[in-house]
């Protein structure tokens, strides 16, 4: 089934006031997608002063309309057998039936059968005038069904990238200081915000005690700076019910495109097998993949950048971790890594692993005898943890890989989303990378066998998460690649988000079966066993 070849006609629509910002938001998003296939963004962050100068909406049905939107299938594009390319027309229309003639709105494309257990993510080409080209593979053979999502509207952008520019932080930590007997809570940023210093009349700088990386909270009354001794989270948000409704707005489907697919000359299954192991490819070729970096067929991942040669099996995962540390840092997704590797290699119960109450601190599983030894460490500040966390628990990710001794053999992941989604820029997330990197150089300085692993973002569609985590995850992944370009040839680069788009994930916290491919997918860069 296709889309709507109806022409469309403009209805009349109700006169705009026509004041300045109108005009700004009439002319803006005019860049155009570089590479939009690869797997890593790497230019969104050119459209980031495009999207600033969306500062108001004057009328939600300015933006996309769903009932409007056309999304066919371009017939032009070739027979539906097994490993064609399906090649998907769209063009928006606002919610007066009007076609919209500037580009910026972010999608999400894939092909699935009905119960999910093969499914596999394209990509989009933004024409910058309405109009984009979905593309999808159809690897295997059988009925399926291509959906199209407006992850992220322009518009949701501009509010976003507007709001925590004004104020700092998009939601807040708070900092707790304590001295004779007095506590105050005051609400912190990383980046200095004229709102918060107006807020408490005056700032803490707390950089220094952040580990070099810019952190500044609003000064108590009645107690010192200096006395700074606990963290928390604080879910605020200073926005009016319109700038929620639009943020509100995301990840809608536009249509879902039923079609049958015909067996090839190849069968019922037909896409290009790599041949070379992922112990043997080049670290630098993972940050250079194209969507799809793999797809899922009757529930088995299949690896498109390099062949896959560990499947999983506790015995198997025993057989490459022994004697090897694996370390991870970062967010409650790298500790959902952590608990599921312990489980796996049959060390759950050993000491060291945190309650789900007070998760946020250093946790340890090792099995001396089988020489198994896996930890998870929190990242930097902004961290959002509990209320009233012990601010000594949080170090940086550059202090933590500096406590790895020369000579390492450890596995170690590096991960960066969800915290910073909640707070920061691209400038302020910048900051985090370039921290850390000086870390990573000492450490494969004195340690050369270390493997360092960048766990990437994944897509994030909670209806109550009032983020645009699409345009976050992509200028997380073009900072990444900016800020680590040097290091490509060493350090292995684990994409996370066109699988967790095929699979439809929801929740921050992605399902056991992405758990399973992404960790599997680590295992098999580090292993040699067969």
């Amino acid at each position: 089934m296709t889309g709507n070849n109806t022409k469309r006609q403009a209805t009349n629509v109700p006169s705009v006031k026509e004041d300045k910002m109108y005009s700004k938001y009439k002319t803006i998003i005019k860049t155009a997608l570089k590479s939009p296939m690869t797997a890593i963004s790497r230019n969104i962050l050119d459209r980031y002063p495009e999207y600033r100068q969306i500062q108001r909406v004057n009328n939600f049905k300015e933006l996309y309309d769903p009932r409007f939107s056309v999304v066919e299938l371009d017939r032009q594009s070739g027979p539906l057998t097994a490993g064609s390319q399906l090649t998907i027309r769209l063009s928006l229309y606002n919610g007066y039936n009007q076609p919209l003639h500037q580009g910026g709105d972010l999608f999400n494309i894939w092909l699935r059968n009905a119960g999910g257990s093969s499914t596999v993510a394209g990509h989009v080409v933004d024409h910058m005038n309405g109009t984009y080209t979905g593309h999808v593979m159809a690897f295997w053979a059988g009925n399926v069904t291509v959906k199209v999502t407006v992850t992220n509207t322009k518009e949701g952008i501009g509010l976003y990238t507007n709001y925590v520019h004004e104020h700092g932080s998009y939601k807040f930590i708070k900092a707790t200081f304590s001295e004779n007997k007095k506590s105050e809570t005051t609400l912190c940023a990383p980046t200095l915000s004229s709102w918060l210093n107006k807020k408490y009349r005056g700032l803490c700088n707390l950089t220094e005690e952040n580990y070099n990386i810019s952190l500044f909270c609003g000064k108590p009354r009645s107690v010192s700076c200096r006395n700074w001794v606990k963290y928390g989270w604080d879910d605020s948000l200073y926005y009016d019910g319109s700038t929620g409704k639009i943020l509100r707005y995301k990840d809608v489907l536009l249509k879902g495109i039923r079609l049958t697919i015909v067996p090839s000359s190849n069968g019922d299954l037909d896409y290009p097998v790599p041949k070379i192991p992922c112990i043997y490819l080049p670290p630098a070729l993972t940050w250079n993949s194209t969507v799809p970096s793999g797809f899922l067929y009757k529930g088995k991942y299949h690896n498109l950048i390099c062949q896959a040669t560990v499947n999983p099996s506790r015995e198997k995962y025993r057989a490459c971790l022994k004697n090897r540390q694996v370390i991870s840092i970062g967010d409650s997704t790298t500790r959902q890594w952590f608990l599921r590797l312990a489980a796996i290699l049959g060390i759950k119960k050993s000491a060291g692993i945190p309650s789900n109450i007070a998760w946020q601190k250093f946790a340890r599983a090792y099995n001396r005898t089988l020489g198994l030894d896996t930890e998870w460490q929190p990242h930097e500040l902004p961290f959002h943890g509990s209320p009233g966390s012990d601010r000594t628990t949080v170090k940086s990710v550059a202090n933590r890989l500096d406590r790895i001794p020369g000579k390492s053999v450890a596995i170690v992941i590096v991960h960066w989303y969800a915290h910073i989604a909640r707070c920061c820029d691209h400038v302020a997330f910048r900051e985090h990378v370039r921290n850390a990197k000086v870390a990573m150089t000492r450490l494969l300085k004195r340690s050369p066998d270390v493997q360092i692993f960048i766990k990437g973002p994944h897509l994030v569609k909670y209806f109550r998460a009032l983020k645009p985590y699409a345009y976050i995850g992509m200028f997380v992944e073009q900072v990444l690649l900016e800020e680590l370009h040097d290091l490509m040839d060493r350090i292995i680069y684990l994409d996370q988000w066109d699988m967790s788009v095929a699979k439809e994930n929801v929740n921050i916290h992605p399902d056991s079966k992405l758990d399973e491919i992404s960790l599997n997918n680590l295992i098999n860069f580090a292993c040699k066993i067969r």
